[in-house]
C-alpha cells in the first residue's frame, strides 16, 4: 500500500513539475520573442541603412563644392589604382625570393627593382592623370543641380526607412499580440491542471502546517546516517527559517556534507525525516523523493570542488544548471526543431540576466580554462539560480578564495539571498565569512548537535570553543 501511494505522488509530482515547466517557459517567452523580434528589426534597418549610404555616397560627393569633390574622387580612384597593383607587388616579392636561390642575392635585386619601377611608373601616371581630371585649384562653388538632387535622394532614403520602421513595427506588435493571446489561452488550461495536481500534493502533506513552522523552509528531524557502523549523522535536528542565510559548521569529519547529502537524496538517511516547503508551497518529506527531484522542488546545490565543464563557455555551463527542466524531447535535441530554439533563447536571456547581475556577463562567452578562480565560484552560484531555487546548498563556497574574493563573496550571497528570494544554507571553514554572513550558525562535531543561535552565542559557546580549540 505504501508503494503505491508513493508511486501516485511520484507521478503527481512529475506531473505537477512538467505543467509548472510550462506555465513558467509560456510566461517568460513573450519577453524573449520581443527581444528576439526588435534584434531582428534593428538588423533590418541597418541593412538599408547602409545599402541606402551606398546609393547616396555618389550623390553626395557630387554635391560636395569643387575642390573638396575633386579632392575626394582623386582619393577614391587613387585607393582603388593601389588596391589593384596590391597582387602584382606581391607577386614581384615572391619571384624576388625565387631568384635569390635560384640566380643570387645581387641578380634578384635587379629584377625586383626593374619590376617595381614599373609599377611605380604606371602609379606616377595615374597621379598625373588624376592631378589633369580634378585640379585641385577650381572655384570651390557647389553645383546646385547636384545639390538638390543629393537632398532628393537623401529624402526619399529617408522616407524608406521609416516606412519599413513602422511596417517593421506593426509586424512585431501584431505577432507579440497573437503570441500573448495564444499562450493565455494555454496557460487557463495549464493553471487549472496544475492548481488539481498541486491540490492533490497538498493533501496528502506529510505533517501539518502548525507542526513544520509557518516561517520554516527546512525542517530536518532526527537525522540519522551511519556507514557500517560508523555514525556519521547521530540524532540532529534543526530548523531553517525562509529568507535566513543558516550556517552549519564543524571540524573537519563531522558530517557536514553527508547532512547536505542526506538533504538532497544523494543519500538515503538511516534514520529521521526531512521537511521542506517546496517552490509551491507544499510541505513535502524529501525521503521520497528521487535525487533528479529535488531539484524541481527548489532545491539546488554546489559542491567543495568546482564542478564545471571546461570545454564549454560559461554560458553554457549555466545552461546545464537547467537541463532538467527542458520540455524538448531528444528527437528536437537531434533535428533541432523549433521548440527548442524557442526554449534555448528563453533560457539564454534568463542567463544572461543572472550574469549580468552577479557582474561577471563579460565572460560569457568564454570557457572556464584560465580565469580567476574567484570568478569560476560566481559561475557556479549563478549556474544555482537557473533554475529559479527556493533553496540553494552551498558545500564550503570561500574554499580556495584569498580575503578579497571572500569579501566579494559574502556580498554576492547576501545578493543572492535578497534579489532572488533565495534561503540559502551553507557549509564553511571561513569562520569570519559565517560570523558575517550568517543569520543562524549550527555547530556539530561526530554527527551530533554542539550548539545553535546566533553567530554571537556560537562564537561564545563552551562546546564549540573546545571542539574547535580543544580547550577543557
Amino acid at each position: 500500500m505504501a508503494l503505491r501511494t508513493n508511486h501516485a505522488m511520484q507521478s503527481t509530482l512529475k506531473k505537477r513539475d512538467k505543467t509548472y515547466s510550462e506555465l513558467v517557459f509560456n510566461r517568460e517567452f513573450p519577453a524573449v520573442q520581443d527581444a528576439l523580434l526588435t534584434r531582428k528589426n534593428t538588423k533590418r534597418l541597418k541593412q538599408l541603412e547602409l545599402k541606402g549610404k551606398k546609393r547616396l555616397l555618389p550623390l553626395e560627393i557630387e554635391a560636395l563644392p569643387a575642390a573638396e569633390r575633386n579632392a575626394v574622387k582623386t582619393e577614391r580612384e587613387l585607393a582603388a589604382f593601389d588596391d589593384s597593383q596590391n597582387l602584382p607587388r606581391r607577386a614581384v616579392e615572391q619571384d624576388y625570393l625565387r631568384k635569390v636561390k635560384k640566380s643570387g642575392e645581387e641578380a634578384a635585386e635587379q629584377f625586383r627593382a626593374g619590376k617595381l619601377k614599373k609599377l611605380d611608373d604606371a602609379r606616377a601616371a595615374k597621379v598625373a592623370e588624376l592631378e589633369k581630371k580634378y585640379p585641385a585649384n577650381v572655384e570651390n562653388k557647389v553645383d546646385p543641380a547636384a545639390a538638390a538632387q543629393y537632398e532628393k535622394a537623401l529624402a526619399e532614403e529617408e522616407a524608406k526607412l521609416s516606412a519599413l520602421s513602422a511596417k517593421l513595427e506593426g509586424q512585431r506588435k501584431e505577432k507579440l499580440k497573437k503570441t500573448e493571446e495564444k499562450l493565455n489561452a494555454k496557460n487557463v488550461k495549464l493553471q487549472a491542471r496544475f492548481d488539481a495536481a498541486n491540490n492533490a500534493l497538498h493533501a496528502r502533506s506529510p505533517i501539518s502546517e502548525e507542526d513544520f513552522g509557518r516561517d520554516n523552509i527546512l525542517s530536518v528531524r532526527n537525522l540519522k546516517m551511519y556507514f557500517s557502523g560508523i555514525k556519521a549523522v547521530d540524532d540532529l535536528s534543526f530548523d531553517i527559517k525562509q529568507g535566513e542565510i543558516f550556517g552549519l559548521i564543524g571540524p573537519n569529519g563531522a558530517g557536514k556534507t553527508t547532512v547536505f547529502n542526506c538533504i538532497t537524496q544523494f543519500y538515503h538517511p538511516t534514520g529521521g525525516d526531512v521537511y521542506y516547503r517546496d517552490s509551491h508551497g507544499n510541505i513535502v518529506a524529501l525521503n521520497d523523493y528521487k535525487t533528479t527531484d529535488v531539484i524541481k522542488s527548489g532545491i539546488v546545490r554546489t559542491f567543495q570542488n568546482i564542478e564545471l565543464v571546461y570545454w564549454l563557455s560559461i554560458l553554457d555551463n549555466l545552461l546545464l544548471g537547467v537541463h532538467a527542466f527542458y520540455r524538448s524531447t531528444l528527437a528536437d535535441q537531434f533535428l533541432h526543431t523549433p521548440k527548442l530554439k524557442r526554449e534555448d533563447e528563453v533560457f539564454r536571456q534568463r542567463a544572461i540576466s543572472i550574469l549580468e547581475r552577479l557582474g561577471i556577463a563579460a565572460y560569457k562567452d568564454m570557457p572556464p580554462m584560465g580565469l580567476p578562480y574567484g570568478v569560476l565560484k560566481k559561475v557556479e552560484l549563478a549556474r544555482t539560480l537557473m533554475s529559479n531555487p527556493r533553496l540553494i546548498i552551498l558545500d564550503e563556497p570561500a574554499a580556495g578564495l584569498n580575503d578579497a574574493e571572500t569579501e566579494d563573496l559574502t556580498e554576492i550571497i547576501r545578493v543572492i539571498r535578497d534579489d532572488f528570494n533565495c534561503t540559502i544554507f551553507l557549509v564553511e571553514h571561513d569562520m569570519n565569512l559565517v560570523m558575517n554572513v550568517c543569520d543562524t550558525v549550527c555547530a556539530i562535531s561526530f554527527g551530533k548537535m554542539l550548539a545553535i543561535g546566533t553567530p554571537e552565542e556560537i562564537q561564545s559557546d563552551p562546546l564549540v570553543q573546545e571542539a574547535y580549540l580543544g580547550t577543557e
